[in-house]
């Protein structure tokens, strides 16, 4: 199998088809489903309500401390189970996102003027049309196309480091602009 980067397709148009090679990290989807949270009404709600329980919980151990007596086990599950929802799930979620893809092996990631398209060892898709996709967010290693519904938005995951060269990030940018995306 080809490494990341090791095969580049060459592309069609200064703006009209871009195209990216590359195999899956974890790191890249935890990066996409950060920004896939931030994005979606329900990942914030959700987000904000694990802070709130946790620092409720924080609260009234302390409260609880202060008064000489020792925290109900119900308040230590309060604060312990943000922990899980903010830290150790994400994780877990990327793990899994990440096996899936691997199986899948090279992938190659066509922009165009139709869509998304993904080629990989084990076939082809279509993850998004442009009428499909309303969004997308670039993080520090990732862009990441949002399609769906605000509340739990669908994901498609495209690397930097799948890109020819770093000049194609501005083209990437300059067709997802094109095709009217909104840039979180």
């Amino acid at each position: 199998m080809a490494e990341a980067g090791a095969e580049r397709v060459e592309s069609a148009g200064p703006v009209d088809r871009v195209e990216l090679v590359y195999r899956a990290t974890a790191g890249e989807f935890r990066e996409a489903l950060h920004a896939s949270t931030r994005a979606s009404a329900l990942g914030r709600w959700g987000r904000g309500l694990l802070l709130f329980s946790g620092g409720l919980g924080v609260l009234l151990a302390a409260v609880s401390l202060l008064l000489g007596a020792a925290p109900d086990p119900k308040v230590l599950v309060m604060t312990a189970a943000p922990v899980l929802g903010l830290l150790v799930l994400p994780h877990l979620q990327a793990r899994h996102l990440h096996r899936r893809a691997a199986l899948l092996g090279t992938h190659h990631a066509v922009l165009d003027l139709w869509g998304v398209t993904v080629r990989h060892d084990r076939g082809t898709e279509h993850p998004a049309r442009w009428s499909q996709v309303s969004r997308y967010a670039e993080t520090p290693h990732t862009f990441v196309l949002l399609s769906g519904g605000t509340h739990a938005p669908r994901l498609t995951v495209l690397p930097k480091r799948g890109l020819r060269n770093p000049g194609d990030a501005d083209r990437l940018r300059a067709v997802l602009d094109r095709e009217g995306l909104t840039r979180l």
